[in-house]
Protein backbone atom coordinates (compact mmCIF):
# COMPACT_ATOMS: atom_id res chain seq x y z
CA UNK A 1 0.00 0.00 0.00
CA UNK A 2 0.86 3.69 -1.14
CA UNK A 3 2.27 5.62 1.82
CA UNK A 4 0.09 9.11 2.53
CA UNK A 5 1.45 11.93 0.90
CA UNK A 6 1.41 15.19 2.63
CA UNK A 7 -0.33 17.27 0.53
CA UNK A 8 -1.71 20.45 1.87
CA UNK A 9 -0.21 19.52 5.65
CA UNK A 10 1.64 22.33 7.08
CA UNK A 11 1.68 20.73 10.56
CA UNK A 12 4.76 18.40 11.38
CA UNK A 13 3.14 16.59 14.47
CA UNK A 14 0.01 16.12 11.73
CA UNK A 15 2.31 15.11 9.20
CA UNK A 16 3.89 12.08 11.30
CA UNK A 17 0.91 11.25 13.08
CA UNK A 18 -1.05 10.07 10.02
CA UNK A 19 2.41 8.26 8.45
CA UNK A 20 2.87 10.47 5.89
CA UNK A 21 5.85 10.92 3.63
CA UNK A 22 8.40 12.99 5.63
CA UNK A 23 11.03 14.18 3.73
CA UNK A 24 13.94 14.59 6.62
CA UNK A 25 15.20 17.73 7.18
CA UNK A 26 16.18 17.20 10.12
CA UNK A 27 20.02 17.11 9.87
CA UNK A 28 20.28 21.04 8.19
CA UNK A 29 17.47 22.29 10.99
CA UNK A 30 19.76 20.83 13.87
CA UNK A 31 22.88 22.54 12.67
CA UNK A 32 20.77 25.74 12.56
CA UNK A 33 18.95 25.50 15.84
CA UNK A 34 22.67 24.73 16.88
CA UNK A 35 25.32 27.30 15.13
CA UNK A 36 22.89 30.33 15.61
CA UNK A 37 19.73 31.98 17.33
CA UNK A 38 18.12 34.68 14.94
CA UNK A 39 17.54 33.84 10.99
CA UNK A 40 15.57 35.18 7.90
CA UNK A 41 14.71 32.92 5.36
CA UNK A 42 13.23 33.83 1.95
CA UNK A 43 11.76 31.09 -0.36
CA UNK A 44 8.62 31.15 -2.82
CA UNK A 45 5.58 30.10 -2.22
CA UNK A 46 4.63 26.26 -1.76
CA UNK A 47 8.32 25.43 -1.09
CA UNK A 48 7.37 23.81 2.80
CA UNK A 49 8.51 27.24 4.91
CA UNK A 50 5.33 26.63 6.76
CA UNK A 51 6.39 22.91 7.21
CA UNK A 52 9.71 24.48 8.83
CA UNK A 53 8.15 26.43 11.07
CA UNK A 54 6.03 24.04 12.65
CA UNK A 55 9.28 21.13 12.81
CA UNK A 56 11.16 24.02 14.39
CA UNK A 57 8.38 24.47 17.11
CA UNK A 58 7.83 21.08 17.95
CA UNK A 59 11.79 21.01 18.28
CA UNK A 60 11.72 23.91 20.57
CA UNK A 61 8.46 22.20 22.52
CA UNK A 62 10.94 19.35 23.30
CA UNK A 63 8.51 16.81 21.30
CA UNK A 64 11.44 14.14 21.31
CA UNK A 65 9.02 11.33 20.70
CA UNK A 66 7.52 13.18 17.11
CA UNK A 67 11.21 12.69 15.82
CA UNK A 68 11.57 8.82 15.87
CA UNK A 69 13.75 7.86 13.34
CA UNK A 70 14.66 10.87 12.02
CA UNK A 71 18.07 12.42 11.62
CA UNK A 72 18.16 14.68 15.07
CA UNK A 73 17.40 11.70 16.79
CA UNK A 74 20.96 10.86 16.70
CA UNK A 75 22.63 13.78 16.78
CA UNK A 76 23.50 16.01 20.10
CA UNK A 77 20.74 18.57 21.45
CA UNK A 78 19.18 18.77 25.05
CA UNK A 79 15.48 19.19 24.39
CA UNK A 80 14.96 21.33 27.03
CA UNK A 81 11.25 22.77 26.61
CA UNK A 82 10.30 26.29 25.16
CA UNK A 83 7.69 28.15 25.13
CA UNK A 84 6.95 28.60 21.86
CA UNK A 85 5.27 31.72 19.91
CA UNK A 86 4.28 30.88 16.24
CA UNK A 87 3.17 33.31 14.30
CA UNK A 88 1.86 33.15 10.21
CA UNK A 89 0.68 36.08 8.78
CA UNK A 90 -1.04 34.31 6.15
CA UNK A 91 -3.68 33.21 8.81
CA UNK A 92 -4.40 36.94 9.93
CA UNK A 93 -7.07 39.44 8.10
CA UNK A 94 -4.25 41.66 5.74
CA UNK A 95 -7.47 43.72 4.11
CA UNK A 96 -7.07 46.53 5.60
CA UNK A 97 -4.06 47.73 7.64
CA UNK A 98 -6.78 48.75 10.56
CA UNK A 99 -7.94 44.53 10.18
CA UNK A 100 -4.65 43.51 10.15
CA UNK A 101 -3.94 45.03 13.30
CA UNK A 102 -6.37 43.99 14.77
CA UNK A 103 -6.48 40.43 13.86
CA UNK A 104 -2.87 40.22 15.35
CA UNK A 105 -3.97 41.30 18.80
CA UNK A 106 -6.51 38.69 18.62
CA UNK A 107 -3.53 36.06 17.59
CA UNK A 108 -1.36 37.40 20.08
CA UNK A 109 -4.59 37.49 22.83
CA UNK A 110 -5.27 33.88 22.00
CA UNK A 111 -1.68 32.59 22.23
CA UNK A 112 -1.60 34.61 25.95
CA UNK A 113 -4.59 32.78 27.28
CA UNK A 114 -2.61 29.04 26.72
CA UNK A 115 -0.31 30.65 29.12
CA UNK A 116 -3.18 31.70 31.47
CA UNK A 117 -2.16 35.76 30.57
CA UNK A 118 -4.06 38.62 30.52
CA UNK A 119 -1.89 41.19 28.33
CA UNK A 120 -3.44 44.42 29.53
CA UNK A 121 -1.37 46.64 26.89
CA UNK A 122 -3.38 46.82 23.35
CA UNK A 123 -1.34 47.47 20.95
CA UNK A 124 0.48 44.41 18.73
CA UNK A 125 4.26 45.39 19.37
CA UNK A 126 3.53 45.86 22.86
CA UNK A 127 1.37 42.74 23.39
CA UNK A 128 4.42 40.68 22.39
CA UNK A 129 6.77 42.73 24.23
CA UNK A 130 4.55 41.64 27.46
CA UNK A 131 3.68 37.74 26.02
CA UNK A 132 7.43 37.29 25.77
CA UNK A 133 8.42 38.93 28.75
CA UNK A 134 6.00 36.88 30.65
CA UNK A 135 6.07 33.00 29.43
CA UNK A 136 10.29 33.70 29.49
CA UNK A 137 10.09 32.99 33.27
CA UNK A 138 9.44 29.38 32.32
CA UNK A 139 12.48 29.37 29.99
CA UNK A 140 13.68 31.41 27.11
CA UNK A 141 11.40 31.56 23.90
CA UNK A 142 11.28 30.13 20.50
CA UNK A 143 9.70 32.91 18.27
CA UNK A 144 8.77 32.01 14.50
CA UNK A 145 7.18 34.11 12.76
CA UNK A 146 5.70 32.78 9.03
CA UNK A 147 5.04 34.41 5.87
CA UNK A 148 6.35 37.64 7.33
CA UNK A 149 5.50 39.64 4.02
CA UNK A 150 2.41 38.50 3.51
CA UNK A 151 -0.15 41.45 4.64
CA UNK A 152 2.52 43.86 1.94
CA UNK A 153 2.83 41.43 -1.07
CA UNK A 154 -1.28 41.22 -0.58
CA UNK A 155 -1.43 44.67 -2.06
CA UNK A 156 1.76 45.14 -3.86
CA UNK A 157 -0.57 46.43 -6.94
CA UNK A 158 -1.63 49.47 -4.31
CA UNK A 159 1.83 51.22 -3.25
CA UNK A 160 -0.28 53.36 -0.36
CA UNK A 161 -1.68 50.39 0.92
CA UNK A 162 1.33 48.30 0.61
CA UNK A 163 3.40 51.09 2.16
CA UNK A 164 0.79 51.41 5.33
CA UNK A 165 0.51 47.70 5.93
CA UNK A 166 4.58 47.86 6.03
CA UNK A 167 4.79 50.61 8.80
CA UNK A 168 2.39 48.43 10.87
CA UNK A 169 5.27 45.40 10.64
CA UNK A 170 7.98 48.15 10.89
CA UNK A 171 6.76 48.56 14.45
CA UNK A 172 5.88 45.43 15.46
CA UNK A 173 9.04 43.60 14.40
CA UNK A 174 11.22 46.76 16.07
CA UNK A 175 10.45 45.25 19.62
CA UNK A 176 12.18 42.13 19.21
CA UNK A 177 15.56 42.95 19.16
CA UNK A 178 15.28 44.51 22.78
CA UNK A 179 14.11 41.45 23.50
CA UNK A 180 17.18 39.31 22.99
CA UNK A 181 17.84 37.77 26.67
CA UNK A 182 14.20 36.04 26.75
CA UNK A 183 14.50 34.45 23.44
CA UNK A 184 16.37 31.05 22.40
CA UNK A 185 15.57 31.11 19.41
CA UNK A 186 14.02 33.71 16.61
CA UNK A 187 13.01 32.55 13.10
CA UNK A 188 11.32 34.52 10.07
CA UNK A 189 10.79 33.10 7.04
CA UNK A 190 9.16 34.85 3.73
CA UNK A 191 8.90 35.24 -0.36
CA UNK A 192 10.22 38.87 -0.31
CA UNK A 193 13.54 39.85 1.43
CA UNK A 194 12.95 43.61 2.12
CA UNK A 195 15.53 46.24 2.70
CA UNK A 196 16.25 45.89 6.33
CA UNK A 197 16.40 50.13 6.52
CA UNK A 198 12.75 49.61 5.03
CA UNK A 199 11.12 46.97 7.80
CA UNK A 200 13.76 45.55 9.65
CA UNK A 201 15.27 48.53 10.77
CA UNK A 202 14.61 47.74 14.64
CA UNK A 203 15.74 44.03 14.07
CA UNK A 204 19.33 44.17 12.19
CA UNK A 205 20.89 41.13 13.71
CA UNK A 206 18.89 38.45 11.76
CA UNK A 207 21.41 36.38 9.73
CA UNK A 208 19.94 35.75 5.92
CA UNK A 209 20.49 32.21 4.95
CA UNK A 210 17.95 32.54 2.51
CA UNK A 211 21.89 32.28 -0.48
CA UNK A 212 23.46 30.37 2.19
CA UNK A 213 25.07 27.51 0.37
CA UNK A 214 24.54 25.60 3.68
CA UNK A 215 20.61 25.82 3.55
CA UNK A 216 20.10 25.37 -0.15
CA UNK A 217 18.01 22.45 0.58
CA UNK A 218 16.31 23.14 4.10
CA UNK A 219 13.32 23.74 1.94
CA UNK A 220 11.86 21.72 -1.26
CA UNK A 221 13.16 18.47 -2.62
CA UNK A 222 16.75 17.33 -4.40
CA UNK A 223 16.39 14.36 -6.66
CA UNK A 224 17.96 11.96 -4.08
CA UNK A 225 15.13 12.96 -1.36
CA UNK A 226 12.47 12.01 -4.32
CA UNK A 227 13.91 8.65 -5.11
CA UNK A 228 14.43 7.63 -1.66
CA UNK A 229 11.10 8.85 -0.87
CA UNK A 230 8.68 8.05 -2.87
CA UNK A 231 10.19 5.00 -4.77
CA UNK A 232 6.52 3.14 -4.77
CA UNK A 233 4.69 5.81 -5.70
CA UNK A 234 7.37 6.57 -8.91
CA UNK A 235 6.68 2.85 -9.86
CA UNK A 236 2.82 3.27 -9.22
CA UNK A 237 3.26 6.44 -12.01
CA UNK A 238 5.33 5.02 -14.15
CA UNK A 239 3.05 1.82 -14.71
CA UNK A 240 0.07 3.83 -15.44
CA UNK A 241 1.86 6.40 -17.67
CA UNK A 242 3.70 3.12 -19.62
CA UNK A 243 7.14 3.98 -18.95
CA UNK A 244 9.96 3.22 -16.58
CA UNK A 245 10.96 4.99 -13.76
CA UNK A 246 14.05 6.39 -15.50
CA UNK A 247 11.73 8.16 -18.09
CA UNK A 248 9.63 9.68 -15.70
CA UNK A 249 12.44 11.01 -13.09
CA UNK A 250 13.78 12.83 -16.87
CA UNK A 251 9.87 14.27 -17.17
CA UNK A 252 9.60 14.99 -13.28
CA UNK A 253 12.99 17.05 -13.73
CA UNK A 254 11.75 19.07 -16.58
CA UNK A 255 8.63 19.99 -15.27
CA UNK A 256 9.39 20.66 -11.64
CA UNK A 257 13.28 20.66 -10.90
CA UNK A 258 15.92 23.91 -11.49
CA UNK A 259 15.96 25.70 -8.83
CA UNK A 260 19.06 27.12 -6.68
CA UNK A 261 19.08 29.24 -4.09
CA UNK A 262 23.06 29.81 -3.31
CA UNK A 263 25.71 31.25 -5.57
CA UNK A 264 27.59 28.13 -5.57
CA UNK A 265 27.67 26.59 -9.47
CA UNK A 266 27.66 23.00 -8.82
CA UNK A 267 24.85 23.20 -5.83
CA UNK A 268 22.04 20.60 -5.66
CA UNK A 269 19.36 22.00 -7.76
CA UNK A 270 15.93 21.94 -5.79
CA UNK A 271 12.13 20.82 -6.98
CA UNK A 272 9.30 22.39 -6.68
CA UNK A 273 7.52 20.06 -3.66
CA UNK A 274 3.89 21.30 -3.73
CA UNK A 275 3.87 19.90 -7.81
CA UNK A 276 5.71 16.89 -6.89
CA UNK A 277 3.51 15.85 -4.58
CA UNK A 278 0.60 16.84 -6.70
CA UNK A 279 1.84 14.45 -9.92
CA UNK A 280 2.48 11.96 -7.62
CA UNK A 281 -1.04 12.06 -6.55
CA UNK A 282 -2.53 12.05 -9.81
CA UNK A 283 0.35 10.85 -12.03
CA UNK A 284 -0.60 13.64 -14.83
CA UNK A 285 1.74 16.31 -16.05
CA UNK A 286 0.35 20.09 -15.10
CA UNK A 287 0.98 23.51 -14.11
CA UNK A 288 0.25 22.69 -10.17
CA UNK A 289 1.81 25.07 -8.38
CA UNK A 290 1.24 28.06 -10.73
CA UNK A 291 -2.99 26.94 -10.60
CA UNK A 292 -2.43 27.71 -6.67
CA UNK A 293 -2.56 31.66 -7.30
CA UNK A 294 -2.69 33.37 -10.38
CA UNK A 295 -0.39 36.27 -9.82
CA UNK A 296 -2.55 39.28 -11.22
CA UNK A 297 -0.27 41.82 -9.99
CA UNK A 298 3.07 39.99 -11.58
CA UNK A 299 1.11 39.99 -14.88
CA UNK A 300 0.12 43.68 -14.46
CA UNK A 301 3.14 45.26 -13.97
CA UNK A 302 4.74 42.97 -16.76
CA UNK A 303 2.03 44.73 -18.71
CA UNK A 304 2.70 48.59 -17.75
CA UNK A 305 6.11 47.64 -18.86
CA UNK A 306 5.42 46.27 -22.24
CA UNK A 307 6.11 42.58 -21.37
CA UNK A 308 9.58 42.19 -21.19
CA UNK A 309 9.36 38.24 -20.58
CA UNK A 310 12.31 37.11 -23.07
CA UNK A 311 14.54 39.28 -21.29
CA UNK A 312 14.37 37.64 -17.69
CA UNK A 313 15.58 34.18 -19.33
CA UNK A 314 19.37 35.29 -18.98
CA UNK A 315 19.12 38.33 -17.29
CA UNK A 316 22.04 39.61 -14.77
CA UNK A 317 21.64 40.58 -11.38
CA UNK A 318 23.86 40.94 -8.43
CA UNK A 319 23.00 39.85 -4.98
CA UNK A 320 21.99 43.17 -3.71
CA UNK A 321 19.58 43.45 -6.67
CA UNK A 322 18.16 39.79 -5.08
CA UNK A 323 17.80 40.96 -1.66
CA UNK A 324 16.31 43.88 -2.16
CA UNK A 325 12.56 44.51 -2.30
CA UNK A 326 10.37 47.97 -2.08
CA UNK A 327 7.14 48.32 -2.89
CA UNK A 328 7.66 52.09 -4.49
CA UNK A 329 10.68 51.29 -6.81
CA UNK A 330 10.06 47.18 -7.88
CA UNK A 331 12.67 45.54 -10.18
CA UNK A 332 10.92 42.99 -12.40
CA UNK A 333 13.79 40.73 -12.18
CA UNK A 334 13.54 41.01 -8.25
CA UNK A 335 10.31 40.34 -7.98
CA UNK A 336 10.34 37.29 -10.39
CA UNK A 337 13.19 35.89 -8.63
CA UNK A 338 11.78 36.58 -4.98
CA UNK A 339 8.56 34.74 -6.28
CA UNK A 340 9.92 31.71 -7.87
CA UNK A 341 9.63 32.34 -11.55
CA UNK A 342 13.06 32.89 -12.26
CA UNK A 343 16.01 31.62 -10.67
CA UNK A 344 20.04 31.25 -10.29
CA UNK A 345 21.83 29.84 -13.12
CA UNK A 346 25.31 30.84 -12.69
CA UNK A 347 27.12 33.09 -10.42
CA UNK A 348 30.30 34.64 -11.71
CA UNK A 349 32.42 35.35 -8.82
CA UNK A 350 34.99 37.72 -10.51
CA UNK A 351 32.27 39.99 -11.39
CA UNK A 352 29.91 39.35 -8.63
CA UNK A 353 27.01 39.04 -11.06
CA UNK A 354 24.07 36.38 -10.78
CA UNK A 355 22.67 34.70 -14.03
CA UNK A 356 18.93 33.98 -13.78
CA UNK A 357 16.60 31.87 -15.96
CA UNK A 358 13.72 30.27 -15.73
CA UNK A 359 14.03 26.80 -13.82
CA UNK A 360 11.38 24.49 -15.67
CA UNK A 361 8.92 23.73 -18.03
CA UNK A 362 6.04 24.57 -15.27
CA UNK A 363 7.31 28.05 -15.00
CA UNK A 364 7.89 29.60 -18.43
CA UNK A 365 4.82 27.38 -19.48
CA UNK A 366 2.60 28.67 -17.23
CA UNK A 367 3.73 32.60 -17.07
CA UNK A 368 3.80 32.51 -20.79
CA UNK A 369 0.39 31.22 -21.14
CA UNK A 370 -1.34 33.99 -18.71
CA UNK A 371 0.75 36.71 -20.60
CA UNK A 372 -0.79 35.81 -23.45
CA UNK A 373 -4.23 35.12 -22.56
CA UNK A 374 -3.08 38.94 -21.29
CA UNK A 375 -2.36 39.71 -24.96
CA UNK A 376 -4.55 38.50 -26.77
CA UNK A 377 -8.04 37.72 -26.78
CA UNK A 378 -7.49 33.88 -27.61
CA UNK A 379 -9.55 31.14 -25.38
CA UNK A 380 -6.87 28.77 -23.63
CA UNK A 381 -8.37 25.88 -26.36
CA UNK A 382 -7.51 27.88 -29.21
CA UNK A 383 -4.18 29.12 -27.91
CA UNK A 384 -3.61 25.50 -27.74
CA UNK A 385 -3.93 24.31 -30.80
CA UNK A 386 -2.11 27.01 -32.02
CA UNK A 387 0.74 25.90 -29.84
CA UNK A 388 0.39 22.20 -31.25
CA UNK A 389 0.20 23.45 -35.07
CA UNK A 390 3.37 25.16 -34.25
CA UNK A 391 5.29 22.88 -32.64
CA UNK A 392 4.45 20.66 -35.76
CA UNK A 393 5.77 22.65 -38.12
CA UNK A 394 9.15 23.46 -36.33
CA UNK A 395 9.74 19.47 -35.44
CA UNK A 396 8.61 18.64 -39.53
CA UNK A 397 9.98 22.05 -40.66
CA UNK A 398 7.71 22.59 -42.97
CA UNK A 399 8.55 26.28 -42.62
CA UNK A 400 5.72 27.72 -45.17
CA UNK A 401 2.97 26.74 -42.32
CA UNK A 402 4.15 29.15 -39.91
CA UNK A 403 2.69 32.32 -41.72
CA UNK A 404 -1.14 31.58 -41.60
CA UNK A 405 -0.61 30.36 -37.91
CA UNK A 406 0.71 33.53 -36.57
CA UNK A 407 -0.80 36.18 -38.65
CA UNK A 408 -4.41 34.45 -36.70
CA UNK A 409 -2.45 34.78 -33.58
CA UNK A 410 -1.64 38.40 -34.39
CA UNK A 411 -5.03 39.24 -35.38
CA UNK A 412 -6.53 37.65 -32.09
CA UNK A 413 -4.44 41.07 -29.88
CA UNK A 414 -6.62 43.94 -29.31
CA UNK A 415 -5.75 46.92 -31.26
CA UNK A 416 -5.28 48.96 -27.58
CA UNK A 417 -2.55 46.95 -26.58
CA UNK A 418 -0.51 47.44 -29.80
CA UNK A 419 2.77 48.44 -29.16
CA UNK A 420 4.72 49.96 -32.01
CA UNK A 421 7.97 48.25 -31.26
CA UNK A 422 10.09 45.30 -32.85
CA UNK A 423 10.47 44.14 -29.39
CA UNK A 424 7.26 43.37 -28.93
CA UNK A 425 6.06 41.21 -31.60
CA UNK A 426 9.35 39.74 -30.90
CA UNK A 427 7.81 38.54 -27.15
CA UNK A 428 4.51 37.21 -28.50
CA UNK A 429 6.76 35.33 -30.90
CA UNK A 430 9.31 34.15 -28.10
CA UNK A 431 6.50 33.04 -25.75
CA UNK A 432 4.27 31.17 -28.56
CA UNK A 433 7.65 28.68 -29.12
CA UNK A 434 8.42 29.12 -25.38
CA UNK A 435 4.79 27.22 -24.94
CA UNK A 436 5.85 24.86 -27.85
CA UNK A 437 8.82 23.21 -25.57
CA UNK A 438 11.40 24.99 -28.16
CA UNK A 439 15.18 25.67 -27.42
CA UNK A 440 15.20 28.80 -28.04
CA UNK A 441 17.98 31.63 -27.32
CA UNK A 442 16.97 35.63 -27.53
CA UNK A 443 19.58 38.65 -28.42
CA UNK A 444 22.39 36.21 -29.41
CA UNK A 445 25.52 38.38 -29.33
CA UNK A 446 27.80 36.80 -32.22
CA UNK A 447 31.05 39.87 -33.52
CA UNK A 448 29.37 41.74 -35.73
CA UNK A 449 25.42 41.79 -34.16
CA UNK A 450 22.77 40.27 -32.32
CA UNK A 451 21.18 37.03 -33.81
CA UNK A 452 17.33 37.97 -33.02
CA UNK A 453 16.10 34.44 -31.83
CA UNK A 454 17.73 31.00 -32.38
CA UNK A 455 15.30 28.26 -32.39
CA UNK A 456 17.10 24.49 -31.88
CA UNK A 457 14.68 21.15 -32.69
CA UNK A 458 16.48 17.34 -32.95
CA UNK A 459 17.15 17.90 -36.19
CA UNK A 460 17.77 21.59 -37.10
CA UNK A 461 18.58 25.50 -36.17
CA UNK A 462 16.42 28.47 -36.86
CA UNK A 463 18.33 31.25 -37.17
CA UNK A 464 15.71 34.09 -37.06
CA UNK A 465 15.70 37.59 -37.80
CA UNK A 466 12.90 40.30 -37.40
CA UNK A 467 12.37 43.68 -38.67
CA UNK A 468 9.42 46.23 -38.77
CA UNK A 469 8.06 47.94 -41.77
CA UNK A 470 10.54 46.87 -44.11
CA UNK A 471 10.71 43.32 -46.41
CA UNK A 472 11.54 39.72 -44.76
CA UNK A 473 13.92 39.46 -47.90
CA UNK A 474 15.69 41.90 -46.11
CA UNK A 475 15.58 40.57 -42.89
CA UNK A 476 16.77 37.20 -44.71
CA UNK A 477 19.80 39.09 -45.85
CA UNK A 478 21.00 40.34 -42.69
CA UNK A 479 21.42 37.10 -41.75
CA UNK A 480 23.37 36.09 -44.46
CA UNK A 481 25.54 39.14 -44.48
CA UNK A 482 26.37 38.93 -41.45
CA UNK A 483 26.68 34.97 -41.23
CA UNK A 484 25.09 34.74 -38.03
CA UNK A 485 25.02 30.59 -39.29
CA UNK A 486 28.56 30.48 -39.00
CA UNK A 487 28.97 29.77 -35.49
CA UNK A 488 26.17 26.52 -35.76
CA UNK A 489 27.78 25.04 -39.07
CA UNK A 490 29.88 22.84 -37.15
CA UNK A 491 26.77 21.52 -34.78
CA UNK A 492 25.83 18.45 -37.38
CA UNK A 493 22.11 19.95 -37.70
CA UNK A 494 20.38 21.19 -40.67
CA UNK A 495 20.35 25.21 -40.13
CA UNK A 496 17.11 27.69 -41.84
CA UNK A 497 17.72 31.20 -41.87
CA UNK A 498 13.93 32.54 -41.38
CA UNK A 499 13.50 36.24 -42.48
CA UNK A 500 10.18 38.02 -40.51
CA UNK A 501 8.50 41.16 -41.20
CA UNK A 502 6.14 43.08 -39.02
CA UNK A 503 3.89 46.07 -40.21
CA UNK A 504 3.09 48.49 -37.71
CA UNK A 505 0.03 49.69 -39.42
CA UNK A 506 -1.94 46.14 -39.99
CA UNK A 507 -0.47 44.94 -36.60
CA UNK A 508 0.64 41.95 -38.03
CA UNK A 509 3.22 39.57 -39.96
CA UNK A 510 3.53 40.96 -43.56
CA UNK A 511 5.97 38.90 -44.56
CA UNK A 512 8.14 35.60 -44.23
CA UNK A 513 10.71 34.69 -46.09
CA UNK A 514 12.72 31.17 -45.17
CA UNK A 515 16.18 29.48 -46.99
CA UNK A 516 17.58 26.74 -45.94
CA UNK A 517 21.51 25.74 -45.61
Amino acid sequence: MLKKLPIGLQTFSKLIEKNCVYIDKTELIHHLITQGEYYFLARPRRFGKSLLVSTLAEIFAGNKDLFAGLAIESLPYDWKKHPVISISFADLDCTTPDNLNESLKNYLYHIAQQYDLNLERNTPAAMLQDLIRTIAKQNTVALLIDEYDYAILKHVHNPEIANEMRESLKNFYAVIKGLDKYLAFVFLTGVSRFAKTSIFSGLNNLEDISLSPVYNAIAGYTEIEIIHNFEDHLIHSANLLKCSVEQLLKEIKTWYDGYQFTYENDATKMYNPFSVLLFLKNSTFSNYWFETGTPTFLINLLKAKNYPIQEFDHVKATKGELGQFEVDAIELKTLLFQTGYITIKEYNSQSGNYTLGFPNKECIDSLAEHVMKSMTTLPSSQLNDTVLLLRKAFEQNTIQQIYPIFTSLFASIPYTIHIGEEKYYQTIFYLVLKMIGAEIIVEEPTNIGRIDAIIQTKSTYFIIEFKINTTAKKALEQIKTKKYYQAYESMNKSIVLIGIAFDTTTKNISDIEYEQL
